[in-house]
């Protein structure tokens, strides 16, 4: 298998790895900038370090918000406001790949889950990323669903009270209100569960890696009351990947 580079590009911090197939052989991370013009200078920064001293043909890169993977544009980032309409793929290839491809950062996450991690033991599940805000990946019958334009699965768009369940969800975050944000994801995950009925949900995101102790009791408890059949409660999991993101864009690169 080839070597590629796989990008995270986050709200608050954009993480890269190169990836030889089988393990991460360098990691770094640069914070996230605000305009567009340092934005390029971080993203060309952060691929030198990682490709110093090797042949690198390949770069994947997940970004949140609205991602046309097919022609490699984000449309659209709610946590990176000037992002609008960018040719990721071509700034990508300009840095001197062969090969660059983008995608949704919740996207890439579950195709590492699907890949590498616990999502390889189910053949239906969800994904719930967990951050800056809540991005979602769905698998059915062992592959991606992607929804008619490529770009379903946006969980934190479903909207809870009048507004959308990742407003709610930034809210409680922010406060610290831990039993409340609990409360939300418990009766999102029975909703999920309601329409697609998954095996499994598995849940990355710096929430869900940091603060899963403070939320997943009562996210349990809402997800056992609201769930339609509780014979077909799904496992709550919590990824175990180190660098999920970048791995599944890594992954998305090779798998081109």
């Amino acid at each position: 298998m080839h070597t590629a580079i796989g990008i995270d590009i986050g709200g608050t911090k954009i993480s890269g790895i190169v990836w030889d197939g089988k393990k991460i052989l360098r990691q770094a991370a640069v914070n996230t900038p605000a305009d567009l013009k340092i934005f390029k200078q971080a993203l060309s920064g952060l691929v030198s370090g990682l490709s110093a001293g090797l042949r690198i043909r390949f770069v994947g890169a997940g970004m949140a918000g609205d991602v046309d993977a097919k022609n490699g544009r984000v449309l659209h980032s709610p946590n990176i406001k000037f992002v609008k309409n960018l040719d990721l793929r071509k700034v990508l290839k300009s840095l001197g790949f062969n090969r660059a491809a983008v995608d949704n950062d919740a996207n890439c996450f579950t195709r590492a889950e699907m890949v590498l991690g616990q999502g390889g033991k189910f053949n239906n599940f969800l994904a719930l990323t967990l951050g800056t805000g809540v991005g979602g990946g769905i698998v059915i019958d062992g592959r991606p669903y992607r929804g008619r334009n490529g770009r379903g699965a946006e969980f934190g768009h479903v909207v809870l009270d009048g507004e959308f369940m990742e407003k709610t969800f930034q809210r409680l975050r922010d406060k610290e209100d831990f039993k409340s944000l609990g409360m939300l994801l418990g009766r999102t995950f029975a909703g999920l569960t309601n329409i697609f009925e998954p095996e499994a949900i598995i849940l990355g995101g710096g929430v869900a890696l940091n603060e899963q102790r403070k939320f997943l009791p009562e996210a349990e408890k809402e997800l056992g009351r609201f769930v339609f059949d509780s014979r077909k409660r799904p496992r709550i999991l919590v990824s175990r990947l180190n660098q999920a993101g970048a791995l599944g864009a890594a992954l998305l690169a090779l798998q081109k």
